[in-house]
């Protein structure tokens, strides 16, 4: 059997760079779509509602058989993943800018709106997918694991500097420079291309891992390498592991639908508007920090408690900054910049929990499935943005949103919406979410390295008898 390439420079240092440039695309799809589609572009709430949930819905249901073709299909010639990351994202830019325009009539331009927030959806994920499974390809120890999801945390965290003042502060000058509305086509166009040529640095720092040209074609014709659908499922039915990160995240999602999309609408009507910028800036000083440090803090008391710490801290702080949030713009930016603090731990980490499964899933059914294991975490996330198209316009139509009003008049029932979007119903959705996995999760890293072991042994004989 070939020895696995050993993880060293470029690719330990640049896997997650194309999450860096993700995270701008990302931040402006989460933090101003749907502003963009109420408040500058002033869709019909019900209008936003059915296009935006809808165009999620369709994802979230495609999103197994993205992960599943990613597994399935025989690689292209540069490689099973590289090959996604370096030709998808150029269908990301085109469909990203369209999600924000308004093109003809009313309908047709929701039309647009929603069709393309599907399909550039689609393709983000097959990028984005084949992106996070490199982590298995890359990984040639069970401590490389951590590293790298270490390294990827570190580099979205990262984002965040840049953003917080390169791009928020700058949309009210391009204002004075450009049409309102065609000021977030321009940010889409820019982030989107951002990430599309960092995912071409992501291909070619990943040279040399992942079998390309015939080599790769040949090992997916054999018969260990063949990937049935049967294949797919088993690797989730018969993982109760995998079940359980699911679960608990699936619900978690539904919670924390609107959480980020209320951010803008917090300084809009509520918040000095001034300070959202300061926000985000300490926000990603602290992310990046607890990024780089939660690797090593996984490895030294084990991912799932690294976890659990981050997890159970932030729902304690959420609570409190529900109270706190529209009395105190600077007590809330406090409790976030402690939430953030503690709560890297946890996003870090829980990427060594998948990757574990993934382990568990070969290991029960010899079949390598990373892809749709690793690319399996995004369905609850999907589930949530679906749910987010119908929350966000649902709790401000309660709450008595109208675009025109001016901030000094908002009633204080659509200013305890808002904060319920952001804070309360996050703290129920990850309470429930770290019960579960505290309870549900028992595979430890001694069983997940006796496993490991297992399979090497079993593919050492393999090519030995071959």
């Amino acid at each position: 059997m070939e020895e696995k390439k050993a993880l060293t420079g470029k690719a330990r240092n640049l896997y997650g760079i194309s999450d860096f440039a993700f995270s701008f695309m990302a931040n402006i799809e989460n933090y101003y779509l749907m502003f963009f589609l109420t408040n500058v572009a002033k869709f019909p709430l019900g209008g936003i509602a059915t296009a935006t949930s809808l165009a999620y819905a369709g994802d979230a249901i495609g999103q197994p058989i993205y992960a599943g073709l990613i597994s399935a299909l025989k690689p292209m010639r540069w490689g099973k993943n590289r090959s996604y990351i370096l030709l998808f994202p150029p269908l990301v830019v085109l469909s990203f800018v369209l999600c924000f325009t308004k093109i003809g009539p009313e309908w047709f331009a929701l039309i647009i709106c929603g069709s393309m927030l599907f399909f550039t959806n689609l393709t983000r994920t097959f990028t984005w997918t084949s992106n996070l499974n490199m982590m298995n390809v890359l990984a040639s120890t069970p401590d490389d694991r951590p590293i790298l999801a270490s390294r990827r945390a570190t580099w979205t965290a990262a984002a965040g500097l840049i953003y917080s003042y390169a791009v928020i502060p700058n949309i009210t000058v391009l204002e004075r420079a450009m049409p309102e509305i065609m000021v977030y086509t321009f940010l889409a166009a820019i982030t989107s291309i951002f990430y599309m040529l960092m995912c071409w640095v992501t291909v070619w720092a990943t040279s040399g891992y992942e079998a390309t040209g015939e080599a790769a074609k040949a090992q997916a014709q054999s018969a260990a390498q063949q990937i049935t659908l049967m294949d797919i499922l088993k690797s989730a039915l018969q993982n109760p592991y995998l079940l359980v990160i699911l679960g608990g995240a699936l619900i978690s999602s539904c919670f924390n639908a609107g959480a980020i999309s209320s951010t803008t609408y917090y300084y809009t009507y509520i918040g000095n508007p001034s300070l959202f910028p300061l926000q985000l800036l300490l926000g990603s000083i602290i992310g990046v920090i607890t990024s780089y440090l939660a690797g090593p803090m996984g490895k030294r008391i084990g991912a799932k408690q690294a976890v659990l710490v981050g997890s159970y801290s932030s729902v304690i702080l959420n609570f409190i900054a529900s109270f706190v949030a529209i009395p105190s713009n600077i007590g809330m930016i406090v409790i976030i910049c402690i939430r953030g603090l503690i709560a890297g731990l946890s996003m870090v980490n829980m990427q060594v929990l998948y990757s574990d499964c993934v382990v568990y899933a070969k290991w029960k059914t010899g079949k390598e499935t990373s892809a749709f294991v690793m690319g399996s975490q995004t369905i609850p996330i999907k589930i949530g943005l679906m749910l987010r198209g119908i929350l966000v316009p649902l709790i401000l139509g309660i709450s008595g949103f109208d675009p025109n009003v001016l901030a000094a008049d908002v009633t204080m029932e659509m200013k305890q919406g808002i904060v319920m979007m952001l804070f309360t119903l996050p703290a129920i959705g990850g309470l429930i979410n770290a019960l579960i996995l505290h309870i549900g999760f028992r595979l430890t890293p001694a069983k997940v390295a006796e496993m490991q072991q297992e399979i090497n042994e079993r593919e050492a004989l393999a090519a030995d008898a071959a």
